[in-house]
C-alpha cells in the first residue's frame, strides 16, 4: 500500500468520525493537561524562588572550615567535628588563589558597652562584682532580686552592642535599600549603624526625627567582648570551645556614625546570618584579641569559621569545586536552600503529574472501546482493502497510527490549554501586583518582575512522547485483530 493511499484512509476516517476522535482522546487531554499545568507551574515557582534566593546577598556568600581530615562535605560530618584554625595569612593565600572572591574575613563576634557618661562599664561591673563578693564575705549576700537589679541597672547604663564581623560588600548589599551615607569600605574608627536598633534607640538618643541626621555623630563604645583566639594549624573540637572571652582591660573606642540602616522599614528581605546591624573594621576585633590576650601574636592566633564574599552568584559553584579540591570544608546556606526547594518542588511536581498518568491510564480503557467499534464498523473495508492486495502489517498499520493519532490530537489539545491556563495566571499575577504598590516593592527587591508557568521544550515533546505511547499501546490489540482478519469470510458475512 502506497503512503499516499495510507494517509487519504486515515483522513477520511478522522473527518468522518471527528466526533469520536475528540471524544476518545478527551482522557489523554485531560491528563496531557495535568502533567503539563502542574509541571510548569512547579518549574516556574521553583525558578521564581531561586531567583529570589540568588538576589540577596547571601547567595554570594561561601563560609570556609577547615577539618583536620580534609573532609569537603558538610553534610558527611557524622560526630561532633574538629576545625583547624585558619590564620590570617592563610585566608589572604585563599583569596590570593580565587580571583573570584573579593574578601574573605573570619566569623567572629565582638561586644561593646555603650558609653553614655564617659564612665567605664567594665570598671562599674567589676565593681558590682567585688561589692557582691564583700557582702558574701561578710556574712550578708545579697539576695537574688537584689543581683537582678544591680543588673538591669548595669543594662540601662551601660546598654551593649554585639556585633559580627562581617565583609563589608555583603553588608552593604544586604542592606542597600535601606541604606543612607557612605558605601564604600568603611575605615577605622568609622561605624554603621541601625538607625532604631530596638532598646538601644539611637533616634531618641540624639533627638533625630530621619536616619540621615544621624550620619556624623559619634558614640563611645567601649571593648566588652573578644573574639574566640585559638592557635592556627592547632584542631579545636567543638565541644572544647573556649566560653570565656570577657575583656577586663577598660578601652573606650570613640566611632564617627558614617553609614545608616533604617531599620523601621519591614519590607526588606534577608537571608543573612549573623548580625548585620552594625558594621565596623575588621582592626577592631583584632584590637579586642590585644585586650583579652595581649601577650598573643596575632600571626599565631586562628579562626575556625571564615566567610568569604564572591564578585557573582554564578561563580559560587566554582570556587566551592576550588577550595574543595584544596582540602578545605566550604559550605553555602543559599546552595544548600536552593538543593532543597529544587528537591521539594521535584516531588511535588512528581506527585502532581501523578493525578495526569492516572487520567491517562484510565483513557487507555477507552480507546481500546473505540478502535475496537472502529474494527467491527469496517469489516466490509478491511475485506476490500485486502481482496486488492493489502497486507496484514498495511492493515494493521491503518489501525495503529490511527489511534497513535489519537495521542497527538489529545495532546495538542491538552497542552493548547495548560498554555491558555499559564498565560492566564501570568496576567492575573501582574494585575494583582501592579495594583499592590507593597507587593511591587517586595518582588521587586527580591528581583522579581513577573511570575508565570515554564514550558520548557523537552517537557513538551516529553508528553507528547508519553501521548503517542499510551494511545499506540491502546491500539495495538484492535490493530492485530483487524490485520488478522479474512477477507473471505467478511465480504461473506457482508
Amino acid at each position: 500500500m502506497t503512503l499516499q493511499a495510507f494517509l487519504l484512509i486515515l483522513r477520511k476516517q478522522i473527518s468522518q468520525k471527528w466526533g469520536r476522535f475528540l471524544l476518545a482522546s478527551g482522557g489523554i487531554t485531560v491528563g496531557i493537561w495535568a502533567i503539563t499545568l502542574t509541571s510548569s507551574l512547579s518549574f516556574g515557582l521553583s525558578d521564581t524562588i531561586v531567583t529570589a534566593i540568588n538576589s540577596q546577598a547571601a547567595a554570594r556568600e561561601i563560609t570556609i572550615y577547615k577539618t583536620p581530615t580534609n573532609q569537603t562535605d558538610f553534610f558527611q560530618i557524622s560526630e561532633a567535628p574538629s576545625f583547624v584554625p585558619l590564620s590570617l595569612n592563610q585566608l589572604e593565600t585563599i583569596k590570593n588563589s580565587n580571583p573570584d572572591i573579593l574578601e574573605i574575613v573570619p566569623r567572629e563576634l565582638i561586644g561593646f558597652y555603650q558609653i553614655k557618661d564617659g564612665q567605664s562599664c567594665i570598671k562599674e561591673r567589676d565593681k558590682i562584682a567585688a561589692d557582691n563578693i564583700l557582702a558574701q564575705a561578710s556574712g550578708t549576700p545579697p539576695t537574688e532580686q537584689e543581683l537582678l537589679q544591680k543588673q538591669n541597672d548595669l543594662n540601662q547604663k551601660c546598654p551593649t552592642i554585639n556585633f559580627t564581623s562581617t565583609i563589608f560588600q555583603y553588608f552593604y548589599d544586604s542592606n542597600r535599600a535601606n541604606w543612607y551615607g557612605k558605601t564604600e569600605k568603611l575605615a577605622p574608627g568609622e561605624i554603621a549603624v541601625c538607625y532604631e536598633c530596638g532598646s538601644l534607640e539611637f533616634s531618641k538618643g540624639f533627638n533625630v526625627t530621619k536616619p540621615e541626621d544621624l550620619l556624623g555623630k559619634e558614640i563611645s563604645l567601649e571593648y566588652k567582648q573578644s573574639p574566640l583566639a585559638f592557635d592556627a594549624g592547632k584542631t579545636q573540637s567543638v565541644l572544647t570551645f573556649q566560653s570565656d572571652t570577657s575583656i577586663t582591660n577598660s578601652k573606650i573606642q570613640t566611632f564617627k556614625i558614617v553609614s545608616v540602616i533604617d531599620d523601621r522599614k519591614a519590607n526588606s528581605f534577608s537571608i543573612a546570618g549573623g548580625n548585620l546591624n552594625f558594621y565596623a573594621d575588621f582592626s577592631h576585633f583584632e584590637e579586642a584579641l590585644k585586650l583579652k590576650f595581649p601577650d598573643k601574636d596575632l600571626k599565631t592566633i586562628g579562626f575556625t569559621e571564615n566567610s568569604a564574599y564572591i564578585n557573582n552568584y554564578q561563580n559560587v559553584d566554582k570556587v566551592i569545586n576550588n577550595l574543595k579540591n584544596d582540602g578545605y570544608l566550604p559550605f553555602s546556606i543559599t546552595q544548600a536552600l536552593i538543593s532543597g526547594v529544587k528537591t521539594i518542588f521535584n516531588i511535588l511536581t512528581t506527585v502532581l503529574s501523578g493525578f495526569g498518568f492516572i487520567a491517562l491510564i484510565a483513557s487507555v480503557f477507552g480507546i481500546i472501546n473505540v478502535m475496537t467499534i472502529s474494527v467491527l464498523e469496517r469489516k466490509k473495508e478491511i475485506g476490500i482493502l485486502k481482496s486488492l492486495g493489502a497486507r496484514d502489517r498495511d492493515i494493521f498499520g491503518i489501525f495503529f497510527v490511527e489511534s497513535s493519532s489519537l495521542g497527538f490530537i489529545g495532546w495538542l489539545f491538552g497542552t493548547l490549554l495548560a498554555v491558555g491556563m499559564g498565560s492566564l495566571i501570568s496576567l492575573i499575577f501582574r494585575i494583582l501586583v501592579d495594583n499592590n504598590s507593597e507587593w511591587k516593592s517586595n518582588l521587586e527587591g527580591l528581583n522579581i518582575s513577573q511570575f508565570g508557568p515554564i514550558f520548557p521544550f523537552w517537557l513538551l515533546l516529553g508528553t507528547l512522547g508519553i501521548a503517542i505511547v499510551f494511545t499506540s499501546i491502546s491500539g495495538l490489540f484492535p490493530a492485530i485483530r483487524a490485520s488478522k482478519q479474512n477477507p473471505v469470510d467478511v465480504l461473506r458475512s457482508e
